[in-house]
């Protein structure tokens, strides 16, 4: 495990028990401590949550529809959008919450949980991690949309 984290305003690096960055004077965020285990569980849920989304869509598209050519509208328009939208803010809303409970400064977080893949990315620099979540999330957001573009023929 590194001793080192990566500061949330300037990047630069600075010690896990520095209380503000030599560089940039930022107050240091708090990484999980040893004692607390995060889990990313939910995080990786959430990357894939732009294709989860899809198929909540679809499922509601089928299930709501009087025909398979009204479903096919439906997603074709984008009709249920929404259930996306809300699937995704809702997984970074609980996330952040999760990691507040369990005692993790969330602060240089911002609000940005509304924002998917700024909340991922500044997740995975304020825990020193590898920002494979966020990858993933941009990957399946952009299938998603090229998936549309087929349906929507």
């Amino acid at each position: 495990m590194s001793s080192f984290l990566n500061c949330p305003h300037c990047s630069h690096q600075i010690h896990v028990s520095a209380p503000a960055c030599p560089k940039c004077g930022a107050p240091a965020i708090k990484a999980a401590s040893p004692t607390v285990a995060v889990s990313n569980t939910v995080v990786w849920i959430l990357a894939f949550a732009p294709l989860i989304g899809l198929i909540l869509e679809s499922l509601v598209a089928g299930v709501l529809a009087q025909n398979e050519y009204e479903a096919a509208h439906a997603m074709a328009t984008s009709k249920y959008w929404y259930i996306s939208l809300i699937l995704n803010i809702g997984l970074s809303a609980g996330e952040d919450a999760r990691l507040k409970q369990d005692g993790v400064d969330t602060s240089s977080f911002g609000k940005y949980f509304f924002l998917v893949p700024v909340f991922l990315w500044k997740r995975a620099k304020a825990f020193n991690q590898n920002p494979a979540y966020f990858w993933t999330w941009i990957g399946m957001f952009v299938l998603t949309m090229i998936l549309g573009i087929f349906v929507g023929r």
